[in-house]
Protein backbone atom coordinates (compact mmCIF):
# COMPACT_ATOMS: atom_id res chain seq x y z
CA UNK A 1 0.00 0.00 0.00
CA UNK A 2 1.71 3.38 -1.53
CA UNK A 3 1.03 7.04 -0.48
CA UNK A 4 0.82 6.36 3.29
CA UNK A 5 -3.35 5.56 3.31
CA UNK A 6 -2.95 2.93 5.47
CA UNK A 7 -1.11 5.80 7.70
CA UNK A 8 -3.23 8.40 7.40
CA UNK A 9 -6.47 5.78 8.40
CA UNK A 10 -4.68 3.85 11.41
CA UNK A 11 -3.88 7.42 13.07
CA UNK A 12 -7.30 8.62 12.30
CA UNK A 13 -9.06 5.71 13.82
CA UNK A 14 -7.21 5.60 17.12
CA UNK A 15 -7.59 8.95 17.37
CA UNK A 16 -11.54 8.58 17.21
CA UNK A 17 -11.23 6.01 20.33
CA UNK A 18 -7.85 6.74 22.66
CA UNK A 19 -6.68 10.14 21.27
CA UNK A 20 -9.86 12.03 20.67
CA UNK A 21 -8.17 15.69 20.77
CA UNK A 22 -5.25 14.15 18.59
CA UNK A 23 -7.39 14.47 14.93
CA UNK A 24 -7.65 19.00 15.53
CA UNK A 25 -3.98 18.52 16.67
CA UNK A 26 -3.16 17.66 13.02
CA UNK A 27 -5.65 20.04 11.65
CA UNK A 28 -3.32 22.58 12.10
CA UNK A 29 -1.64 24.80 15.33
CA UNK A 30 -2.05 28.55 14.97
CA UNK A 31 -0.14 30.84 16.60
CA UNK A 32 -1.68 34.18 17.79
CA UNK A 33 1.17 36.51 17.58
CA UNK A 34 2.71 35.69 14.32
CA UNK A 35 3.26 34.62 11.10
CA UNK A 36 5.16 32.02 9.19
CA UNK A 37 8.15 33.06 6.96
CA UNK A 38 8.22 30.37 3.97
CA UNK A 39 11.77 30.02 1.68
CA UNK A 40 14.23 27.65 -0.20
CA UNK A 41 17.85 28.30 -0.40
CA UNK A 42 18.90 26.83 -3.77
CA UNK A 43 22.42 27.29 -6.24
CA UNK A 44 22.96 29.26 -9.06
CA UNK A 45 22.80 26.26 -11.17
CA UNK A 46 18.95 25.44 -9.58
CA UNK A 47 19.87 22.73 -7.21
CA UNK A 48 18.23 22.53 -4.18
CA UNK A 49 20.66 23.18 -0.83
CA UNK A 50 20.37 20.73 1.59
CA UNK A 51 21.29 21.63 5.75
CA UNK A 52 21.83 25.40 5.17
CA UNK A 53 21.83 27.50 8.42
CA UNK A 54 18.75 30.22 7.65
CA UNK A 55 19.22 32.95 10.39
CA UNK A 56 15.74 35.41 11.32
CA UNK A 57 17.69 38.29 13.25
CA UNK A 58 16.09 38.23 16.43
CA UNK A 59 13.87 34.92 16.06
CA UNK A 60 16.33 31.79 15.70
CA UNK A 61 18.20 29.83 13.50
CA UNK A 62 17.38 26.56 11.30
CA UNK A 63 18.35 23.96 8.83
CA UNK A 64 17.05 23.49 5.25
CA UNK A 65 15.51 20.10 4.46
CA UNK A 66 16.19 17.88 1.52
CA UNK A 67 14.67 20.18 -0.67
CA UNK A 68 16.19 23.25 0.43
CA UNK A 69 12.91 24.34 2.08
CA UNK A 70 13.21 26.41 5.56
CA UNK A 71 9.77 27.36 7.37
CA UNK A 72 10.09 30.03 10.84
CA UNK A 73 6.48 30.17 12.73
CA UNK A 74 5.37 32.57 14.64
CA UNK A 75 7.64 35.11 13.29
CA UNK A 76 6.05 39.08 14.26
CA UNK A 77 5.35 41.64 11.60
CA UNK A 78 8.80 43.86 10.81
CA UNK A 79 11.34 44.02 8.98
CA UNK A 80 14.25 41.25 10.19
CA UNK A 81 17.91 40.60 8.36
CA UNK A 82 18.08 37.10 6.96
CA UNK A 83 21.37 35.27 6.44
CA UNK A 84 21.90 31.86 4.88
CA UNK A 85 25.13 30.11 5.53
CA UNK A 86 26.92 26.91 3.93
CA UNK A 87 29.82 25.34 3.73
CA UNK A 88 31.87 25.87 0.04
CA UNK A 89 29.14 28.84 -0.96
CA UNK A 90 29.67 32.46 0.03
CA UNK A 91 27.05 33.64 2.86
CA UNK A 92 24.06 35.55 1.36
CA UNK A 93 22.37 38.40 3.84
CA UNK A 94 19.59 40.69 3.18
CA UNK A 95 16.93 42.82 4.64
CA UNK A 96 13.36 41.23 4.53
CA UNK A 97 9.94 42.32 5.44
CA UNK A 98 7.44 40.40 7.01
CA UNK A 99 3.42 40.95 6.56
CA UNK A 100 0.22 40.07 8.37
CA UNK A 101 -2.90 38.41 6.50
CA UNK A 102 -0.36 37.75 3.09
CA UNK A 103 2.22 34.92 2.57
CA UNK A 104 5.67 35.85 3.52
CA UNK A 105 8.12 33.50 1.02
CA UNK A 106 11.66 34.08 0.08
CA UNK A 107 14.13 32.56 -2.41
CA UNK A 108 17.85 32.61 -1.78
CA UNK A 109 20.01 31.66 -4.28
CA UNK A 110 23.58 30.95 -3.28
CA UNK A 111 26.05 31.57 -6.24
CA UNK A 112 27.95 28.14 -6.48
CA UNK A 113 26.89 24.71 -7.50
CA UNK A 114 24.84 22.46 -5.63
CA UNK A 115 26.68 18.98 -4.80
CA UNK A 116 24.74 16.14 -6.61
CA UNK A 117 21.62 14.41 -4.65
CA UNK A 118 22.91 10.56 -3.58
CA UNK A 119 20.92 7.69 -5.12
CA UNK A 120 17.53 7.69 -2.76
CA UNK A 121 17.46 4.59 -0.70
CA UNK A 122 14.53 3.38 0.78
CA UNK A 123 15.13 2.93 4.76
CA UNK A 124 13.30 0.14 6.44
CA UNK A 125 11.24 0.82 10.05
CA UNK A 126 9.78 -2.08 11.71
CA UNK A 127 6.15 -1.69 12.63
CA UNK A 128 4.64 -2.24 15.84
CA UNK A 129 1.00 -2.72 15.79
CA UNK A 130 -1.43 -1.99 18.79
CA UNK A 131 -4.36 -2.44 17.22
CA UNK A 132 -5.61 -0.01 14.32
CA UNK A 133 -2.74 2.18 15.41
CA UNK A 134 1.01 2.37 13.91
CA UNK A 135 3.61 2.69 16.44
CA UNK A 136 7.16 3.18 15.37
CA UNK A 137 10.36 3.18 17.53
CA UNK A 138 12.19 6.30 17.93
CA UNK A 139 14.88 8.33 19.85
CA UNK A 140 14.75 12.20 20.33
CA UNK A 141 18.15 14.16 21.22
CA UNK A 142 20.00 10.33 20.99
CA UNK A 143 18.92 10.35 24.73
CA UNK A 144 15.13 9.21 25.02
CA UNK A 145 14.00 6.31 23.24
CA UNK A 146 10.30 5.88 22.83
CA UNK A 147 7.18 4.49 20.52
CA UNK A 148 5.72 7.27 18.42
CA UNK A 149 2.00 6.84 16.98
CA UNK A 150 2.55 7.81 12.92
CA UNK A 151 -0.18 10.32 11.87
CA UNK A 152 0.21 12.26 8.57
CA UNK A 153 -2.94 14.25 9.74
CA UNK A 154 -0.80 15.80 11.97
CA UNK A 155 0.78 18.83 10.96
CA UNK A 156 3.45 18.92 14.40
CA UNK A 157 5.51 15.70 15.83
CA UNK A 158 4.39 15.89 19.69
CA UNK A 159 5.50 14.66 22.69
CA UNK A 160 4.43 13.76 26.02
CA UNK A 161 5.37 15.88 29.03
CA UNK A 162 6.79 12.45 30.90
CA UNK A 163 8.57 12.57 27.68
CA UNK A 164 9.86 16.20 27.39
CA UNK A 165 10.65 15.94 31.19
CA UNK A 166 13.25 13.28 30.40
CA UNK A 167 14.43 15.29 27.79
CA UNK A 168 15.06 18.64 29.98
CA UNK A 169 12.62 20.37 27.54
CA UNK A 170 9.94 21.26 30.26
CA UNK A 171 12.20 24.47 31.19
CA UNK A 172 13.58 25.15 27.59
CA UNK A 173 13.57 28.80 27.00
CA UNK A 174 13.87 28.14 23.48
CA UNK A 175 9.82 27.41 23.72
CA UNK A 176 7.41 29.51 22.77
CA UNK A 177 3.55 29.34 23.65
CA UNK A 178 1.22 28.54 20.68
CA UNK A 179 -2.81 28.21 20.65
CA UNK A 180 -4.06 24.88 19.49
CA UNK A 181 -7.62 24.15 18.41
CA UNK A 182 -8.46 20.52 19.58
CA UNK A 183 -11.91 18.65 19.68
CA UNK A 184 -12.23 19.04 23.08
CA UNK A 185 -11.58 23.26 22.79
CA UNK A 186 -8.81 25.48 22.60
CA UNK A 187 -5.63 25.18 24.79
CA UNK A 188 -2.08 26.90 25.03
CA UNK A 189 1.14 24.39 24.50
CA UNK A 190 4.77 25.01 24.25
CA UNK A 191 6.06 24.27 20.64
CA UNK A 192 9.90 24.23 20.13
CA UNK A 193 12.27 22.53 18.10
CA UNK A 194 14.32 19.45 19.09
CA UNK A 195 18.13 18.90 17.44
CA UNK A 196 17.33 15.37 16.49
CA UNK A 197 14.25 12.72 15.99
CA UNK A 198 15.77 9.57 14.58
CA UNK A 199 13.68 6.54 13.46
CA UNK A 200 15.37 3.60 12.68
CA UNK A 201 18.35 4.59 10.51
CA UNK A 202 16.15 7.43 8.94
CA UNK A 203 16.88 11.15 11.02
CA UNK A 204 15.67 14.69 10.67
CA UNK A 205 17.25 17.72 12.35
CA UNK A 206 15.82 20.65 13.72
CA UNK A 207 12.41 18.98 14.58
CA UNK A 208 9.50 21.52 15.33
CA UNK A 209 7.48 19.82 18.37
CA UNK A 210 4.60 20.18 20.71
CA UNK A 211 4.95 19.31 24.50
CA UNK A 212 1.15 18.45 24.85
CA UNK A 213 -0.34 15.20 26.86
CA UNK A 214 -2.96 13.23 24.97
CA UNK A 215 -5.34 11.82 26.92
CA UNK A 216 -5.57 8.00 26.75
CA UNK A 217 -2.35 7.64 25.35
CA UNK A 218 -0.37 4.30 26.17
CA UNK A 219 2.60 4.99 29.06
CA UNK A 220 5.22 3.12 26.56
CA UNK A 221 4.07 5.72 23.54
CA UNK A 222 6.13 8.93 24.53
CA UNK A 223 4.79 10.97 21.24
CA UNK A 224 3.07 11.47 17.54
CA UNK A 225 4.56 11.17 14.64
CA UNK A 226 3.63 13.95 12.28
CA UNK A 227 4.31 16.22 9.49
CA UNK A 228 7.10 18.03 10.89
CA UNK A 229 9.51 14.90 10.87
CA UNK A 230 7.24 12.92 7.93
CA UNK A 231 7.31 15.51 5.15
CA UNK A 232 11.02 15.46 5.02
CA UNK A 233 10.61 11.55 3.29
CA UNK A 234 8.24 10.05 0.79
CA UNK A 235 6.40 7.74 3.28
CA UNK A 236 5.16 3.90 1.87
CA UNK A 237 3.32 1.49 4.05
CA UNK A 238 4.70 -2.16 3.31
CA UNK A 239 1.82 -4.55 5.32
CA UNK A 240 3.16 -7.21 4.39
CA UNK A 241 6.49 -6.93 5.36
CA UNK A 242 5.26 -5.00 8.48
CA UNK A 243 7.23 -1.80 7.44
CA UNK A 244 7.36 1.87 6.88
CA UNK A 245 9.50 3.11 3.63
CA UNK A 246 11.16 6.30 4.53
CA UNK A 247 12.60 7.60 1.39
CA UNK A 248 14.98 10.73 0.93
Amino acid sequence: MRQCARTRRAGLILAAGLLAAMTSLGQGVSAESGVAVEGIVIASDGGAVEGAVVALEGIGSLNTNAGGIFVFHDVPPGNYRLTVYKERFPDEKRLISVHAGRPNKVRVVLAGTAPPAPPSASISVPIVQQGPALLVRGRVNEQVETLFLVDTGASLCVLTRPTAERLGLTSSSGARTVTIHTASGTLEAPLLRVDLIQVGAAEARSVEVLIHDIPGLPSEVGGLLGLSFLNQFTVQIDAARGVMLLTR
